[in-house]
């Protein structure tokens, strides 16, 4: 007779099993299993640099020479924009005299990558599209202008300058 009660409650127990949804089973067992979750960030932002290996300062040489190259101006941007490029001059494109009272001026040309013969008596605009991020261009930069001995109007003795500012903008 025990066989017989033990082997009703192994089919009971059998029974149950199979009419329990197995989710009141799984819930027994998930009890005691916690997890998280978390996403991981990383921000890159926009990356802009303008560099140059000119100095504060270029001096050229107007007596012997009709040219001269003043350095390269590097623009980096790891972003697809549109680059506007100003460049603009102090005096008008010319080199002016610093002694007081010498109001002689010497003529020059800027040359800016791959454009020659700029004149700087107006503001000079340019655009370049980056198609590409992380896009780098080298933009050579020189000025060419006459000798002293060939010039149209002389000049007296003195230092000559003129300030250049290269603006680069990107949209």
């Amino acid at each position: 007779m025990k066989s017989m009660k033990a082997m009703k409650k192994v089919t009971l127990l059998l029974i149950t099993l199979l009419v329990l949804p197995p989710a009141a089973l799984s819930a027994q067992n998930t009890q005691n299993s916690k997890s998280v979750s978390t996403e991981i960030q990383g921000i890159v932002p926009v990356i802009f640099t303008l560099s140059t290996d000119m100095t504060d300062v270029e001096t050229i040489d107007l007596v012997n020479s009709t040219s001269a190259y003043l350095g390269k101006v590097v623009v980096y941007t790891n972003i697809k924009a549109l680059w506007t490029i100003v460049i603009s001059s102090s005096n008008g494109g010319k080199l002016i005299g610093k002694t007081a009272g010498n109001h002689d001026v010497y003529p020059y040309l800027l040359g800016f990558g791959s454009i020659d013969r700029i004149n700087l008596s107006n503001e000079f605009s340019m655009t370049y599209n980056t198609l590409l991020p992380k896009t780098s261009v080298e933009y050579p930069v020189r000025v060419s202008y006459a000798k002293l001995e060939d010039l149209d109007d002389p000049v007296v003795s003195d230092i000559y300058s003129d300030i250049v500012t290269i603006t680069v903008t990107i949209s």
